[in-house]
């Protein structure tokens, strides 16, 4: 579990996934285990999972465990895994954000936001449907002066026509993919845009 924890902080996500599906496997009442994989493949995700190889042996030493929480950050840590496993992603990104700019190199955090970023992209895409929806403006371009957008929210605004899809939104964004579907998110939950009706 640390491991995985480790190499999902650095970005190494198949070999993370690989080390949770092991754990679990030598401990199928591992919850937690459980929980991140869901996490990243959606419940059910034992379907979806082909038989991957198991890592390699490592050379003794070549793996730090993460870090753990500090005792005067535990509460924050609870309630963000809190609200992860409660499927309150943002609330759980909040926290993460707050706890991995504490300490930039607690891998733990960074895993944690990670997975907090994930869940909240699954979230809204479960919202919409699917991430080859159009969405469209609803709203009149009056009221949308008053937002006080930012820059790189009125881009992503200005790519919303209509035709393109929430994929090529999010590729042709300036920003991060996370970035560009948490300003889509809150672009959808206010009312500003919707679905395209499907022809």
């Amino acid at each position: 579990m640390e491991q995985g924890l480790y190499h999902y902080g650095h970005g190494e996500t198949a070999l993370a996934l690989s080390l949770w599906k092991q754990a679990l496997e030598i401990d199928p009442r591992n919850e937690v285990a459980r929980e991140y994989l869901s996490i990243e493949f959606g419940p059910s995700w034992d379907d979806k999972l082909k038989p991957k190889e198991k890592p390699g042996p490592r050379q003794a030493g070549t793996i730090k465990p993460p870090a753990k929480p500090k005792k005067s950050h535990l509460a924050d840590f609870d309630l963000g895994t809190q609200h992860l496993k409660g499927g309150r992603p943002e609330s759980a990104f909040s926290i993460f954000s707050m706890l991995a700019d504490k300490e930039p190199e607690n891998t733990t955090y960074k895993s944690h936001l990670e997975l907090s970023k994930n869940a909240a992209v699954k979230s809204f895409l479960k919202e919409i449907g699917a991430i080859s929806e159009v969405p469209m403006l609803r709203a009149e371009l009056s009221s949308i002066t008053d937002l006080n957008l930012t820059e790189e929210q009125g881009f992503i605004l200005s790519l919303i026509n209509g035709e393109t899809s929430f994929e090529d939104i999010v590729y042709l964004s300036p920003v991060a993919p996370f970035t560009t579907f948490s300003t889509l998110k809150r672009f959808f939950e206010t009312g500003l845009i919707g679905l395209k009706p499907r022809e």
